[in-house]
């Protein structure tokens, strides 16, 4: 774990940069839970009373979207994608807590951090490894191609790395998929 965490701290500069675009996006996203308050409200309501019934998926489209960024990180566009993906994700983060406060108040609050916490939290944390993983790889091609640095064996280092976290976030993914849900479900009883 020691390891993990001064890995995490000298690579700064990157969570700083990370931190501001979803930051920026939950800023947006409360503007737009705002806005959108009252078009939400029976939205929400059914949400509320149908979450036990509900079932939510988080490995396919993660499995879905850190492959795609991967592979698109090697024609040079994964990266600015990534960026924009973050943005959303902030985005969604900021609208939902808006939205489940203004509707149930504290409790909705408590709903939120706590879902938040399950989902978003150890998603985001291991973007952030991804995404320092792609600005590496990024980085390589850009001096293989430019300067004819042979960086082959460091690029496919890196892309291995990245393998590894979208299998890690995979595997949580799936424990959330079929046990998480309970959890989640278990929540249910703050919205009410």
């Amino acid at each position: 774990m020691k390891k993990l965490w001064s890995k995490i701290r000298s690579k700064k500069h990157t969570w700083i940069f990370l931190g501001i675009i979803l930051t920026f996006g939950i800023l947006i996203g409360i503007y737009f839970g705002v806005q959108s308050q009252r078009s939400m409200e029976n939205t929400l309501t059914n949400y509320a009373l149908t979450l036990k019934e509900s079932a939510i998926h988080f490995a396919i489209p993660h499995f879905t979207v850190l492959s795609l960024l991967l592979i698109l990180t090697f024609i040079e566009i994964g990266i600015p994608l990534s960026i924009g993906y973050l943005f959303y994700e902030g985005l969604t983060i900021g609208f939902c807590s808006t939205l489940f406060t203004l509707s149930f108040q504290g409790k909705g609050l408590a709903f939120i951090i706590l879902f938040f916490s399950l989902t978003k939290l150890p998603f985001l944390i291991i973007f952030g490894l991804f995404f320092h993983k792609m600005l590496l790889i990024g980085k390589s091609i850009i001096s293989w191609l430019i300067y004819k640095n042979n960086k082959k064996d460091y690029i496919l280092h890196l892309a291995a790395g990245c393998f590894l976290l979208i299998i890690i976030l995979f595997f949580y993914d799936l424990f959330l998929d079929i046990i998480g849900i309970k959890l989640i479900q278990a929540l249910e009883m703050l919205l009410n």
